[in-house]
């Protein structure tokens, strides 16, 4: 079995604007306009019952790795409590949830997933305490709820029908 790759590191901030700066201030890199990954089906410790969650968002143009960097929402994984290096991202998991079925014959339990209106998950973080404090998300390949910071539709690509904070490719 090849391992996938990281795609992203997410890291937790509590003014993303702000972190934004700093990122690029230090590193150089080049981070996308803000979005939210906006949805009223996700669930967590906070909240078994699938909830609102409503996360700003930015990536680095630099990767992979990128970096992801997310404001603090709410009170569940990304409360204040977690804020610093929250997660490795791996993008493009065909099925997550045989992914999560393996998870837990292996005792990792999960805390943070994000469904679909079919219920199909979309996202899913294992929980912190199995990997040292450090969560992994695994993303399935479907089209996630991203909108621009204003809550706005993004540009999505025809094939794959996922959304862009960075807008339409250029030719």
């Amino acid at each position: 079995m090849n391992a996938p790759l990281i795609e992203h590191i997410g890291i937790l901030v509590p003014d993303l604007e702000e972190a934004i700066e700093r990122w690029s201030t230090v590193t150089g890199y080049t981070f996308s306009p803000i979005g939210r990954y906006r949805t009223d089906r996700y669930a967590d410790h906070s909240d078994a019952t699938p909830h609102h969650h409503d996360a700003r968002i930015s990536f680095s143009l630099e990767g992979p790795p990128r970096i992801e960097l997310m404001e603090v929402t709410g009170d569940g994984t990304h409360g204040p409590e977690q804020l610093g290096i929250h997660h490795l991202g791996i993008q493009n998991v065909a099925d997550p949830e045989g992914r999560r079925e393996l998870l837990a014959e292996q005792g990792v339990a999960i805390d943070g997933c994000s469904f679909d209106a079919d219920g199909r998950i979309l996202l899913m973080f294992t929980d912190k305490s199995f990997l040292d404090g450090i969560r992994v998300e695994f993303i399935s390949p479907l089209p996630g709820p991203l909108v621009a910071d204003d809550g706005s539709p993004l540009w999505r690509d025809p094939v794959t029908g996922k959304a862009s904070l960075w807008g339409a490719p250029t030719r």
